[in-house]
């Protein structure tokens, strides 16, 4: 086993801001002596190829840089790796992207002085990863999430986002005023274990992290680290109810309006009354279909 860090860098994150990022980065572990071998994403999806790359060279120890989609896509490769066990492996990361939203649910600094010392001396812990498998006919696909997944407004803004991104860490919420009355509310069929509910929503979360979407906080108090997957609905939303719960959205207000309530199980299946839902991940939209959620118990190992 390889006792070096494996980083994958993604520099076009935070609209190419991350590329000084990864310089300083690089000059501060060298300084600290810390062993490194760095890996650039070209291609978005590049790195789940290099943990398995890294994996299947004796790695155990993975460094991301960049922002909310890297850590998707690196914690995925993670999971779908076979050369070494979960159990194994080692997370960490060096936030640089528009929202950072997994950094800030773990308290995970910014600061590169502060990523160094954790990469030093840092507690390792574990969370739950959540799983999404999207069936639409005869075909389905899995995808990993370590924040948030969720159908509805979330779903319609992120596929609005990419004309916001020149805008940073205000680029959610600008794309949320801009096209919040827009959207309407979807009537979906919800399952767990424990119950069925037919409804319409306005919004329909999967979480196992506080934050989401650039700061919104749309999951109730969440372990992260037991098992289970904590579900938010707010249904039967009119526009006025938008209106009047917009920023309650970021403030995590939401819960206290009479329409919206929350759920915890280990497994969600939700389909739509009419065509297929477009699931989002961790701010990557995944798919449309029927939705079955599940989740891997502490299934990620990383440092803060």
């Amino acid at each position: 086993m390889s006792n070096e860090w494996f980083i994958i860098a993604n520099g076009l994150s935070n609209s190419g801001k991350t590329i000084s990022v990864i310089d300083k980065a690089v000059k501060k572990l060298k300084d600290e002596k810390i062993k490194y071998n760095l890996n650039l994403t070209i291609n978005s999806g590049d790195e789940i190829d290099l943990v398995k790359r890294a994996a299947k060279n004796g790695y155990t120890k993975i460094l991301a840089i960049g922002g909310d989609g890297t850590v998707q896509k690196v914690v995925a490769g993670i999971v779908m790796q076979r050369s070494i066990s979960l159990e194994k492996m080692i997370f960490a990361l060096i936030p640089s992207g528009t929202g950072n939203d997994w950094a800030n649910s773990k308290n995970i600094s910014s600061k590169l002085e502060e990523c160094i010392r954790v990469l030093k001396s840092g507690e390792i812990r574990a969370q739950d990863i959540g799983v999404a498998t999207i069936k639409k006919g005869n075909k389905k696909r899995t995808r990993y999430f370590v924040t948030y997944s969720g159908v509805g407004f979330d779903s319609f803004m992120l596929s609005k986002i990419d004309r916001y991104k020149w805008l940073g860490k205000h680029s959610y919420l600008v794309c949320a005023i801009m096209n919040f009355l827009k959207f309407q509310n979807i009537a979906v069929k919800i399952m767990t274990s424990k119950t069925e509910i037919k409804t319409s929503v306005f919004l329909l979360g999967i979480g196992i992290c506080k934050f989401t979407g650039g700061g919104m906080q749309l999951i109730k108090n969440p372990a992260g680290n037991n098992g289970l997957l904590n579900i938010t609905i707010a249904q039967e939303f009119s526009k006025f109810d938008i209106i009047r719960n917009f920023f309650n959205l970021f403030s995590g207000s939401i819960f206290k309006e009479r329409k919206v309530f929350t759920l915890t199980d280990s497994e969600v299946k939700i389909s739509a009354k009419n065509g297929d839902l477009v699931c989002q991940g961790d701010g990557e939209i995944f798919g449309a279909g029927k939705i079955d959620y599940s989740v891997i118990k502490n299934g990620l190992r990383y440092l803060s």
